[in-house]
């Protein structure tokens, strides 16, 4: 596809890391594109389940491989990926999760027509390891904050781009880095993402969300996929002391209006981010991070994030441990673990459901294979029947044949029979006749003899006897 203002070069960045049993599925998402005006860089963060070796299987031109000796964190290879790009638009996709067909062209056909979008997400659905959805994008849209709606008529006197960036602030809707695709641009008036490890996809989404408008795009076209070595499984307090630190720094060297004191919209502004602050379970923390720094005089934009020693440091991530276990509004409210450790529950009923499923169908395949093998054997059977009869029936019809030869034979038989015994009769009829007639002729004659003897000269008898020979003669063939 060439490059053109509606059409332009996508480069789809993926870091890979110990996903073997999924990126497969990652990379035929986005090779299997309806827009094909793209480019895939892979980024193998140092996996050791054989996720380099599944890779090496493609071999499409437009898939780029690359390969770290050691592990460097999501957030350093996702830099790594924009430097490596070469497209006017970029997307990112997590090799456990998955695209759907037709993503980047509606995301493409979005950013072509609305020139002041500098990025675009999708609503996205929950899946097993399996690929099966478990919970779908409707269901998953009612838990996201609504800063217009939770704020309530005060709303209206807030810009577009602080509502949006105050949901992000309740909670991190985009969800995951798979869920962005950007142009260019924004990594350079953004910055990039920074070392954070559970939340470094959050970080960027806030500054992103303060500088431009983000279009959120009200259909599922990403597939989320839920398993026990998600990176948010892995350490909850972690988790929870990472999010109150980068939240609190976002807060602090970020100017929101509406959280100022003059601002007419300030309360309900308070109130709401109070009550969804309590989501992260991580607001007291926050509170006490924000008051270590509120004196002095913050204007920091540094790579290393301005919370970094207090979030790293083992006796924070104890208390917050502590906390989590003990605070009951904490307990309540802990969403991020109790999401991925309920959902792989329920990817393991799915998974325990597909094999009985499987086990079933295999059994009844196995009777249908069989049902199909005894019916090939009768129709086998019948085959040898049928062409047993069709060698009887070319006998019968050789049988036939001979037979009205034979027939045929006695009918001339009978013919010439009775042809025979026409001329018999007739010859029969005839040496009658002569012999009626030769014995009339001897009386004949032997009276003539007594009655002319003297008066007959011997001419005439010698003539008559000569006749009377000739008849004699004429008798005796016709008898043979």
């Amino acid at each position: 596809m060439p490059h053109s203002a509606s059409s332009p070069l996508v480069s789809v960045l993926m870091p890979a890391y110990n996903h073997a049993a999924y990126v497969r599925a990652a990379v035929d998402s986005v090779l299997g594109q309806t827009y094909s005006n793209l480019e895939l860089i892979v980024i193998d963060d140092a996996s050791s389940d054989g996720t380099w070796e599944v890779l090496m299987t493609f071999s499409d031109p437009r898939m780029r491989c690359f390969r770290h000796e050691t592990n460097q964190g999501a957030h350093a290879t996702l830099n790594e990926g924009v430097s490596l790009a070469k497209g006017q638009i970029i997307s990112i996709l997590n090799s456990d999760d998955v695209y759907s067909l037709e993503r980047l062209r509606l995301v493409i056909s979005v950013l072509s027509v609305e020139p002041e979008l500098q990025a675009v997400v999708t609503q996205y659905d929950f899946l097993d390891t399996f690929g099966a959805v478990v919970k779908d994008a409707a269901s998953l849209a009612k838990e996201f904050p609504d800063a217009t709606k939770g704020i309530g008529d005060e709303a209206m006197q807030i810009s577009s781009l602080e509502l949006q960036t105050l949901s992000l602030l309740a909670r991190n809707y985009f969800h995951t880095t798979s869920n962005l695709v950007m142009r260019r641009e924004v990594v350079s008036r953004v910055g990039p993402f920074r070392s954070y490890r559970y939340v470094h996809d959050h970080d960027f989404f806030l500054r992103l969300s303060i500088l431009a408008p983000v279009r959120m795009i009200d259909e599922s076209h990403l597939g989320y996929r839920m398993h026990a070595t998600n990176t948010l499984s892995e350490n909850p307090a972690v988790t929870v002391t990472e999010t109150a630190g980068m939240l609190t720094e976002f807060m602090l060297t970020h100017e929101i209006h509406c959280l100022r004191r003059y601002h007419p919209a300030y309360a309900a502004v308070l109130a709401y981010l109070l009550e969804t602050f309590r989501g992260y379970g991580a607001e007291r923390l926050m509170l006490f991070l924000a008051l270590g720094e509120v004196a002095g005089s913050v204007n920091y934009r540094a790579l290393t994030p301005l919370f970094d020693g207090y979030t790293n440091a083992q006796v924070v991530h104890d208390r917050v441990a502590d906390l989590l276990l003990k605070d009951r509004a904490a307990q309540d409210l802990r969403w991020q673990s109790e999401q991925t450790t309920y959902w792989w529950e329920e990817a393991q009923k799915r998974y325990e459901q597909l094999s009985k499923a499987t086990t079933e169908k295999d059994k009844s395949g196995h009777a249908l294979w069989e049902a199909n093998y005894a019916c090939w054997l009768v129709e086998q059977e019948l085959a040898v029947k049928v062409q047993e009869l069709s060698v009887k029936e070319r006998e019968l019809a050789v049988k036939e044949q001979e037979l009205w030869k034979l027939k045929q034979d006695h009918w001339a038989v009978n013919e010439a029979l009775w042809q025979a015994e026409q001329d018999r009769n007739f010859k029969n009829q005839q040496v009658t006749w002569l012999q009626g007639h030769s014995q009339d002729l001897e009386l004949a004659l032997s009276e003539l003899h007594t009655r002319h003897e003297r008066i007959l000269s011997v001419r005439v008898v010698h003539f008559l006897r000569r006749m009377y020979a000739y008849f004699r003669k004429h008798i005796s063939d016709q008898s043979k």
